[in-house]
């Protein structure tokens, strides 16, 4: 494991002109009951080709709005948002989505599922069906091919939504906590899982979180966001090389990683009532 390790945060935040995905200046403003109630102010960021980025921060502080906003499901008030180095605008094929819901089809299999997306874009199945088999063996599901939903546990059903977004082979990875609503050791399984999808196939993810232990774990860099109106207030470079195993977790260098985060959190509270943010797990399942 790791030894002596140094931690990057920076407060200062900034963009690479080259990265993949990047943020200037995004503002998302909704009309609440004819009232504007601002979400997400000046968030300004950027993800390299390849990376896996976290964004950690309390229930309801506009993480997945950000998200939605990255994907092109939600529109933006303000700011720009590139892929590639064009704006994104609508949904694009380049863009995998993954949610806490795994929103199966309950009627289609789980290999029907896992094409859905191909026979939406109508896409030739004959194209895709090999690697939606592959994807399905290496996540541990051969033999579960024709297994409908209600036959499947929960983290198998994820498993699935996994491969979904998965199968036209993405260029970016967007999750928006997806392991959430799983019990803890389940949801250490789905990490490793992850752990070892990501190694294969090196996609660029942003991965929407309130665990710190779990952004910890997956990420080259986790961005933690305040509460609403939410901008990011902390960019911190995760130093552990990969691959990378659960054990990893058990290391000091790991807790102190996971402390400073917790601190950075509980100092940018902005409800100024001496209490902590709502829903910050610093274990793998919600208290």
């Amino acid at each position: 494991m790791a030894q002596n390790i140094k931690i990057d945060s920076q407060s200062s935040l900034g963009f690479d002109q080259d990265a993949y995905i990047v943020c200037r200046q995004v503002h998302k403003v909704y009309n609440a009951n004819g009232k504007p109630l601002e979400a997400v102010r000046s968030v300004d960021f950027s993800v390299g080709d390849g990376e896996f980025v976290s964004l950690l921060g309390p229930s309801g502080c506009g993480k997945s709005t950000l998200l939605m906003m990255i994907g092109g499901l939600e529109s933006i008030t303000d700011g720009e948002i590139f892929a590639g180095g064009k704006p994104v605008t609508k949904p694009r094929r380049e863009f995998g989505m993954m949610f806490q819901d795994p929103t199966l089809l309950p009627w289609k299999s789980a290999l029907d599922n896992v094409m859905f997306p191909i026979d939406m874009m109508r896409l030739p199945r004959s194209r895709y069906l090999d690697r939606a088999l592959e994807l399905l063996e290496t996540i541990g599901l051969g033999g579960f091919e024709k297994s409908k939903p209600r036959e499947l546990s929960g983290g198998m059903r994820q498993r699935v939504a996994i491969c979904r977004a998965l199968i036209s082979d993405p260029r970016v990875l967007l999750m928006d906590e997806p392991f959430s609503a799983l019990d803890a050791m389940t949801r250490d399984e789905m990490n490793i899982l992850l752990l070892g999808l990501w190694q294969t196939y090196k996609k660029t993810a942003i991965f929407v979180t309130h665990s710190i232990r779990e952004a910890v774990l997956l990420s080259d860099r986790v961005l933690v966001m305040c509460d609403r109106p939410s901008t990011i207030i902390s960019d911190t470079k995760i130093p552990f090389s990969r691959p990378r195993d659960i054990r990893l977790g058990e290391t000091h260098e790991f807790n102190e990683i996971c402390a400073m985060l917790l601190g950075k959190i509980t100092a940018a509270r902005t409800n100024g009532d001496g209490e902590p943010p709502g829903e910050i797990v610093v274990g793998g399942a919600q208290s």
